[in-house]
């Protein structure tokens, strides 16, 4: 591990969005797949047991959005067959992990499940938006506190495993111990991060909004299509910075 200081958090995110820009419309392609597998066919009825693989997958298509950036920062070209025959051999690790994943996840829901209720009857039955704010407040800082452990140990874990060999405990402790060594960089950089990308939706907000009252009609579905394209970005852009945070962290000659 290297030496990382608050003006490297700030230059993160630089980087990250400089990244994005040298590729937009594949990072865009990559976050729509990303949307797609992860969001949009576990929420679909019909293919709901597809919320489970997609868990279990998550390491692995992690490994190929951070190869991406990973190719395009170092200015190579790589195909897809060959990133894949990179994953190959860890292939079992990673889907040990994605089973952690899935694993912890349910604890969390299973603990956060009553509450979860409460606040879905509440939000449907009331109409005082302050008492809806009051409840979910306190319900979404639990969530977060219960998902940090496991954001931290998968933050850098599946680039350790196929990267650096790491097995998977250790490549769990190493991502833990990353994400604890650098927290304040690191949480700088995802203070910054979180302020821009918001600060990028109200923009977009303010932008539908103006346009709305010259042409209602379109109005809905262009806040739809804008505030997806937004996601789209943000998501990119998340990428490009786990796997610059990654480079800079546990860069190594001999396995990087």
């Amino acid at each position: 591990m290297k030496k990382i200081t608050f003006r490297d958090s700030i230059r993160w995110n630089k980087e990250s969005f400089v990244l994005f820009k040298k590729t937009p419309n594949q990072s865009l392609m990559l976050s729509l797949a990303y949307l797609f597998i992860f969001m949009l066919l576990p929420s679909m009825p019909i293919v709901q047991v597809f919320s489970i693989a997609s868990i279990l997958i998550w390491p692995i298509f992690l490994v190929f959005a951070v190869n991406f950036y990973k190719i395009h920062d170092k200015n190579k070209a790589e195909k897809f067959l060959a990133v894949y025959e990179k994953i190959k051999p860890k292939l079992v690790t990673l889907l040990t992990l994605g089973l952690i994943c899935l694993t912890y996840a349910g604890l969390v829901t299973m603990v956060l499940n009553s509450e979860m209720q409460e606040f879905i009857k509440l939000s449907e039955n009331n109409n005082e938006l302050v008492s809806v704010i009051n409840n979910f407040v306190p319900m979404i800082g639990k969530l977060i506190l219960l998902l940090l452990p496991l954001l931290m140990a998968t933050w850098f874990s599946p680039m350790l495993i196929v990267y650096n060999h790491y097995s998977l405990f250790k490549s769990i402790k190493s991502s833990i111990a990353g994400c604890l060594m650098y927290i304040a960089p690191l949480g700088l950089s995802w203070l910054i991060f979180s302020t821009t990308a918001i600060l990028f939706m109200l923009s977009c907000g303010l932008l539908i909004g103006s346009l709305a009252s010259f042409f209602p009609s379109i109005g809905p579905s262009l806040m739809g299509a804008i505030i997806f394209f937004a996601l789209l970005v943000i998501t990119s852009v998340m990428f490009a910075f786990q796997y610059i945070s990654y480079r800079d962290i546990f860069k190594s000659a001999k396995s990087y």
